[in-house]
């Protein structure tokens, strides 16, 4: 909403009487949400600009009660109830989406290309990221002559949160391939080895052993190569939980920029397994 409409009388479908809220609570929401507001407006306008934001949100019911009882029953299993509600559609979303917007200097993997092809997300670190209309300028690591400028759908934080769930044996990733700064589609060939993080106090994983699309050796063998785990990032449609919708909300972070998507050689000597061991909690 402007902040010419913001001054109107306070809208009559709003329930919630905002009103009632203190200035710095109001303020809060203002920010959180990026709405439009005159510098010296005073807190009956906030209540209005606030109240007029609300009622542009749009919540499915159904979805909304279901995903409630969801979160009671599971708790904080229920992330698919935390996705649907967090994020609405309209300029919440817009706003979410710059909150969590890779920051300049971060690593990202971006799709450089225009089709699906294997090979075409690549290790990039971000330049800019401009809100207004939701894009990045991203650097190729191995080419810095050039910036290039993509949608917010072609780039993908690093995670450092690795799940148990993300990185189960058999799931579909994509990867660094070893020796080139290019993401190729994967399989998790073996479970994750959780060590213990004594700097965050809590388990994490270092590095996973992956094999790769069309990588067959000579005798028609995928071999199991090991890859950096912040270097194996979810497909994009995990990722991108939505495809019209916000990014994904789980914490993720960046990584290092890219190289040309050139196909993985398959003549690169594989790596060795790793044990798999379980960890005594600390």
């Amino acid at each position: 909403a402007s902040a010419k409409s913001n001054s109107r009388s306070y809208p009559r479908g709003v329930g919630p009487d905002f009103r009632k809220l203190t200035g710095l609570t109001l303020m809060s929401y203002i920010d959180h949400h990026a709405v439009a507001i005159r510098d010296d407006a005073p807190p009956s306008e906030l209540a209005v600009a606030v109240a007029r934001h609300f009622e542009t949100l749009e919540v499915p019911e159904d979805e909304a009660i279901d995903g409630f009882l969801e979160k009671l029953d599971k708790g904080e299993q229920a992330v698919d109830y935390a996705r649907r509600t967090r994020v609405m559609t309209g300029r919440p979303r817009q706003a979410r989406r710059r909150q969590y917007a890779a920051r300049p200097g971060e690593q990202v993997a971006a799709k450089v290309t225009r089709t699906d092809e294997n090979g075409s997300w690549i290790l990039a670190a971000v330049q800019r990221f401009y809100p207004e209309n939701e894009c990045y300028d991203v650097q190729d690591e191995d080419d810095t002559s050039k910036l290039i400028r993509l949608p917010w759908t072609h780039v993908m934080q690093l995670s450092t949160n690795f799940s148990a769930e993300r990185y189960t044996k058999n799931r579909p990733c994509m990867a660094i391939f070893p020796e080139t700064t290019s993401f190729y589609r994967a399989i998790v060939s073996k479970s994750p080895v959780w060590t213990w993080d004594d700097n965050h106090r809590a388990p994490v994983v270092s590095e996973l052993v992956v094999k790769f699309e069309d990588d067959e050796d000579a005798a028609g063998q995928t071999p199991h190569r090991r890859v950096p785990a912040r270097y194996v990032i979810p497909l994009p449609s995990e990722y991108f939980h939505q495809e019209s919708d916000d990014v994904d909300l789980d914490p993720v972070t960046t990584t290092t920029t890219t190289a040309a998507a050139a196909a993985p050689p398959a003549t690169m000597t594989s790596n060795a397994g790793v044990a798999v061991h379980e960890m005594m909690g600390k």
